[in-house]
């Protein structure tokens, strides 16, 4: 469990940075959205083309066996992406990131009500400090629009599911080792990603040479952190896994500071220090409940 955790805290950390790119990019680039969405993916496609290989089984499952989870994880995670990026160009980076924290709570109902499993009371004391850590995280500094809030809420909704059928999909390669069925899972997955970004554009607006160049640090962070989020996922579960995700908080927030700090304030909102260190407290509600659910299980 404990590698499951160290996993997860480095899926955090590219994730921080695929963040921050992902808002230069709308930032620089207006209204192209769908060009970040399309590019990056077909980016992500010729990444797995690389890595899948090295992780592919002799003895694969039958195709329909696998089919289902991993559309349905495709499915539900273009439809978090895409409400993502529309919340990067409502808020900044640093206050998005943390409140992606609320998948946790949507997860914790999915696992109760339709997985029909259950949390001790300490579990459950944690799953409750990380929603409100991720709701601190954010709420401090300019005011959020409703436009964000929806937006944040419909990622959380999508990214959770997507979760769910990761997990599905990995238990689906018994004979493989745990962290070598999730980066196979992880490089499947967006192999069909980027399949779909390049049958997709014929149909959306064609990104330019600019907005390519620009959407591959994107892609290359976000990619890496899947491989090591899957495998979080395959080790610890969703539900725990997210609450260790939800560290890329505090790392938005620390990127986030220093980003204004150096005179990017198109790109972050320049906050006092009281309200970053409140911000840094608030984190440590976060830690917190990573601590009391390990602790609980």
């Amino acid at each position: 469990m404990i590698l499951g955790v160290f996993v997860g805290l480095i899926a955090a950390f590219f994730q921080s940075c695929s963040y921050v790119f992902s808002k230069r990019f709308v930032t620089k680039f207006r209204n192209a959205n769908i060009q970040l969405l399309v590019s990056g993916h077909v980016f992500m496609g010729i990444f797995s083309c690389f890595v899948l290989p090295f992780f592919w089984q002799k003895s694969m499952p039958p195709v329909l066996t696998i089919a289902k989870p991993l559309l349905l994880c495709v499915l539900f995670y273009f439809g978090g992406q895409a409400a993502m990026f529309m919340a990067l160009t409502k808020s900044d980076a640093s206050r998005v990131s943390p409140l992606l924290g609320l998948k946790i709570l949507v997860l914790a109902l999915i696992t109760v009500f339709v997985s029909h499993g259950h949390f001790l009371g300490l579990q459950w004391v944690a799953i409750g400090l990380a929603v409100c850590a991720a709701v601190l995280l954010s709420l401090l500094g300019k005011e959020m629009t409703a436009a964000a809030w929806i937006w944040i809420i419909l990622a959380c909704i999508f990214y959770s599911l997507s979760d769910v059928f990761v997990r599905q999909t990995i238990t689906c390669f018994p004979s493989a080792g745990l962290f070598h069925a999730a980066a196979l899972t992880a490089s499947l997955c967006y192999l069909i990603c980027g399949f779909i970004a390049v049958a997709a554009m014929p149909f959306f607006p064609v990104a330019n040479s600019l907005q390519w160049k620009a959407a591959f640090p994107f892609a290359f962070f976000w990619f890496v952190g899947m491989l090591f989020l899957f495998s979080c996922f395959g080790s610890i579960g969703v539900v725990f896994g997210n609450i260790v995700q939800s560290t890329r908080g505090i790392i938005s927030i620390l990127m986030g500071s220093l980003i204004a700090l150096k005179g990017y304030e198109h790109l972050e909102e320049k906050v006092s220090v009281k309200i970053t260190l409140f911000r840094v407290c608030a984190a440590c509600l976060m830690m917190s409940a990573i601590g009391l659910f390990y602790y609980g299980h």
